[in-house]
């Protein structure tokens, strides 16, 4: 790989829906609370010698054989520090063989953004285009001021389930076939009136009966985005509570609806900065995770799981969840752990896949059963976990080895009625898991109506049918 190209910065009108990531591939050791897009009245400016610190901490390996473009999403803070957010791969090495966090994250101060002459966080993208054994950098900057329909498709890193052999028929809804007011689609649920939820990049959705509501920044006190007051900011979660609330992060802020009301949850009402995922527990007490620790609301008070208050490894937390037993299991990027009767057990036994790789998320089944999503990008122990009632660990694992290894889950629901564990797996589709044959069933854009690889949320409403978000609208699977 030559080393002797020049940075070309190739400014130019690209459309793309913004929210937290603008890619599909999620990177969480970023710590900025807030930041602008590629802002300022100076915009950050990249070293000089960028592409040769790449060349020269990328893979040397993957360098020989890697052919595409990476799009990646850089936030750099008012020192000029890098932390790489988000990317999207569409070369023949995966990210992580390439090193690519690694690189974009110890490569070389930036001369960061300002605005009045002050420095301010703002956030970058750049596309790395490798061919002919060459390594070229382009520049995108984003003209949102008219802004279509926004959707990603992309090709799935692992082939699904051959074409004639999926047995599932999904139905997709988009906005060019039903009242969907946008295709990228990251949170979908169902509600206790068996109303589906839709949280999209432009507005929210309720389906009741057929029936589509629209709920958007003209009808509800939810703001538009800055760059396009007639849009509305995007929906990046939703759940719904035991009351028939329904929560909704937003932007940088929660917003609660009540079916009447709207009330907004920000830094000066909440102890909210900048929720990233939300749980409900059996207590209806309703918790919002963030890098920041844990945000708890018992319906009127708040109250906060943090490192100073509770012996946490690190307030950046992946995820939360509490059992039947009453008990906090916490997932952070420094180490899982537990809460029980107010004392903090770190969960490192060597012998546990909790000592390897962090909770995104749990699930406790009727049986007493714990399901886990392990979230770890550095380690290969990821993946989908049970542990039994004997204390028994359990890897869900497929017939490729590499379905796990390479790609992050997003969510998963385990329908105990059909005895099937749906799984949406960034970068590939919607995986079926059997767990009484052990039968296995990948869906893709390539083999089923899944229309993109970047699928997110997944409900099942009381007719038994499976619903799942994805960046290219929204799929219904009937029962």
């Amino acid at each position: 790989m030559k080393k002797n190209i020049l940075l070309f910065l190739t400014f130019f009108s690209f459309t793309l829906s913004f929210s937290q990531n603008l890619y599909p591939e999620k990177y969480n050791d970023c710590s900025l609370i807030s930041f602008c897009l590629d802002c300022g009245d100076k915009k950050a400016e990249p070293p000089k010698n960028l592409i040769n610190e790449l060349l020269n901490k990328f893979d040397k390996k993957s360098l020989d054989k890697i052919k595409g473009s990476i799009a990646i999403q850089i936030l750099i803070d008012e020192e000029g520090k890098t932390c790489l957010l988000s990317s999207l791969n569409k070369t023949n090495i995966s990210s992580k063989k390439l090193g690519l966090q690694k690189a974009i994250n110890s490569s070389a101060n930036w001369k960061p953004a300002s605005s009045k002459n002050k420095k301010t966080n703002s956030s970058v993208s750049l596309i790395l285009i490798f061919e002919n054994s060459n390594l070229s950098v382009k520049r995108e900057v984003f003209d949102f001021t008219n802004q279509p329909n926004i959707k990603s498709v992309g090709s799935p890193k692992i082939k699904g389930t051959e074409k004639e052999d999926p047995s599932k028929d999904w139905t997709l809804f988009t906005q060019q076939n039903s009242e969907l007011p946008w295709d990228m689609t990251r949170a979908v649920a169902n509600d206790l009136d068996n109303n589906i939820w839709i949280g999209t990049d432009n507005g929210i959705v309720k389906i009741s009966n057929g029936k589509w509501e629209h709920f958007n920044s003209k009808n509800t006190s939810i703001p538009s985005p800055a760059y396009n007051k007639n849009q509305t900011q995007s929906v990046r979660n939703l759940e719904v509570d035991n009351s028939n609330n329904k929560w909704f992060i937003m932007g940088w802020d929660v917003y609660k609806y009540d079916n009447k009301n709207w009330t907004k949850y920000d830094s000066i009402n909440s102890p909210i900065k900048w929720a990233r995922n939300i749980f409900v527990d059996h207590k209806n007490n309703i918790w919002f995770t963030s890098w920041d620790g844990i945000a708890k609301f018992d319906g009127k008070s708040w109250s906060v799981i943090n490192k100073q208050n509770s012996n946490l490894p690190t307030d950046k937390i992946l995820g939360v969840y509490v059992d039947k037993k009453d008990r906090i299991w916490i997932g952070t990027f420094e180490g899982n752990v537990i809460i029980e009767n107010g004392l903090t057990k770190a969960l490192d036994d060597k012998k546990s896949p909790l000592s390897k790789a962090y909770i995104s998320k749990m699930y406790e089944d009727k049986k007493g059963n714990f399901w886990f999503d392990l979230y770890n990008e550095k380690s290969d122990e990821a993946g989908i976990y049970v542990l039994d009632l004997k204390g028994k660990w359990t890897k869900i694992k497929h017939p490729n080895s590499e379905m796990f290894s390479e790609n992050v889950v997003n969510d998963f629901y385990l329908d105990e009625q059909t005895n099937l564990l749906w799984i949406t797996l960034n970068g590939v589709g919607v995986l079926c898991y059997d767990t009484v044959s052990k039968k296995w069933e990948s869906y893709t854009n390539e083999n089923s109506n899944v229309p993109s690889i970047h699928c997110e949320r997944i409900t099942k409403d009381k007719n038994g049918s499976i619903w799942i978000a994805t960046y290219a609208g929204i799929i219904k699977l009937e029962e």
